[in-house]
């Protein structure tokens, strides 16, 4: 099941994240103008209250309020509309004086410290705020040889004033908040839209000429010249794969065509036997003869099929797997003895060097038919009275066998091509029954079996093949003590 895409997967947690840091924002400066109009309708509402505190007096032990001059405007106390109030209490909770806006309605009275105190309500229901006050009245006697009261007395004032202004205020402003909110959050999901789709544009280039390659034009690669940095190594890695693409389908076509290659001469060489014994009556032994020569091609056809189906089994990984430790001194004497008849009629020279105690983690059947191509290659190559020579050790914890022999008429360039299918390097090694496919198969049962192997051509004539193998604990002397059919020659 396929995912959101990578605009909606990009775009949603911008839009997320930019919604929750602008709700913050919006919340923070909505709190922060709350409390600064507050702040100032407060400070105003306190101013009044000190002015009419300004007018009381204490006079001979008694408080008086002068609210009935001109120096205090109290129309704001007087409209019939959306009036202001005041109250002020005595010492002892009696009424002193009141605003007519109060009609016969009381202010509530609370007892309160120095400190001026804010509480939220007004007698008529509106929203509004009040200022409790508490003073000490200034003191005049009207004897001036009189010393001051010795127990000053102090009043209580309560002031109160209706918020709808800065309510409004407070209404615009936070309008205007979230409107600027939402405008600029359907601002900002356009400019990341945007964003977005200008980010993802190579993206949906490369794309496109994805789309664009076809398996008979494989050379063709993705450029690099502008590509954003982050999308560079995906590129470069989509243009490996094109190459090894273009790389697997040269190697299939010209297997394809080395094997139709191979398999039409001993084909050509069937017809033509069978055409020459039938063009004109002849003997029995005749026959005979032309029926054993198409035999014997047939078993050089049915070998290179065998080889071509081991080969596909290898690369698709359908041959399985049986690992035990492998003596490699025993497994190399072992098939040798097949070969060396042939070998010592030809006067060549064979050598195991190949300690006791060395074993390989391997298949044996496996091991045994990568071992018999290379001994097998080497009895029919190596000149008379030549020399092949097979040495072993221990290394870094692998097992090494390396197969060298003499008369070798390879350059250390066409030592690089050896384990390519169908591939011959020189009349000698072209002639005979071999078709270039042992060292193909070589190379890839050494890679099942967890190994390397390479080859090397020097310029004494010396052919080697080097092979590392996981290393393995010898077995015990039992296990040596088996024998096993050699595998197929092949070639």
């Amino acid at each position: 099941m396929i995912g959101p895409s990578l605009r909606r997967r990009l775009l949603r947690p911008t839009f997320l994240g930019m919604a929750g840091v602008l709700l913050v924002f919006a919340l923070v400066m909505n709190q922060a103008v709350d409390q600064s109009l507050t702040s100032g309708f407060d400070a105003a509402l306190e101013a009044t209250a000190r002015t009419l505190a300004a007018e009381v007096e204490q006079k001979d032990g008694k408080i008086k309020a002068g609210f009935d001059g001109e120096e205090v405007d109290l129309s704001a106390f007087n409209r019939p509309e959306r009036p202001e109030y005041f109250q002020l209490w005595g010492e002892d909770g009696q009424v002193l004086a009141r605003s007519k806006s109060l009609g016969p309605k009381d202010l509530s009275y609370r007892p309160a410290i120095d400190t001026p105190t804010f509480s939220s309500a007004l007698p008529d229901g509106r929203r509004g705020r009040f200022v409790t006050l508490v003073f000490q009245p200034k003191v005049e006697n009207e004897d001036r040889s009189l010393p001051p009261a010795a127990s000053p007395v102090r009043a209580t004032l309560m002031v109160a004033r209706e918020t709808a202004d800065i309510d409004r205020k407070r209404a615009a402003f936070s309008n205007l908040l979230w409107g600027a909110g939402a405008g600029t959050l359907l601002l900002t999901l356009l400019v990341a839209w945007l964003v977005v789709r200008q980010g993802l544009r190579p993206l949906d280039r490369m794309a496109t000429q994805i789309a664009a390659i076809r398996e008979e034009c494989l050379d063709t690669t993705i450029p690099l010249d502008g590509m954003p940095r982050e999308m560079a190594p995906i590129a470069q890695r989509l243009n490996n794969l094109l190459r090894r693409l273009r790389d697997a389908f040269q190697r299939e076509r010209a297997f394809t065509a080395d094997a139709a290659h191979e398999l039409r001469t001993p084909l050509a060489g069937i017809r033509a036997t069978l055409e020459v014994a039938l063009s004109r009556a002849r003997t029995p032994e005749e026959y005979q003869d032309a029926l054993r020569e198409s035999v014997e091609i047939v078993g050089h056809m049915q070998t290179m099929v065998s080889n071509l189906l081991m080969l596909a089994r290898l690369e698709g990984g359908q041959v399985p797997l049986k690992p035990e430790p492998v003596p490699l001194r025993g497994e190399i004497e072992r098939l040798w003895r097949p070969l060396a008849g042939q070998a010592e009629a030809r006067g060549v020279r064979f050598a195991a060097n190949v300690p006791a105690d060395l074993a390989a983690a391997a298949d044996r059947e496996l091991l045994a038919m990568a071992a018999s191509n290379l001994l097998a290659n080497a009895a029919e190559y190596t000149n008379d009275g030549g020399c092949i020579e097979v040495s072993g050790r221990s290394v870094a914890g692998k097992a090494e066998l390396v197969f060298s022999n003499t008369s070798c008429c390879l350059s250390p360039e066409d030592a690089r091509h050896v384990f390519e299918r169908f591939w011959r390097g020189d009349a000698a090694r072209a002639a005979g029954v071999h078709c270039g496919l042992g060292l193909a198969l070589v190379e890839r049962a050494v890679a099942v079996l967890g190994g390397e192997v390479s080859a090397a051509a020097a310029p004494d004539g010396v052919f080697t093949v080097r092979l590392v193998l996981p290393l393995a604990a010898m077995p015990g002397p039992a296990s040596n003590s088996v024998e096993t059919s050699g595998p197929e020659r092949v070639g």
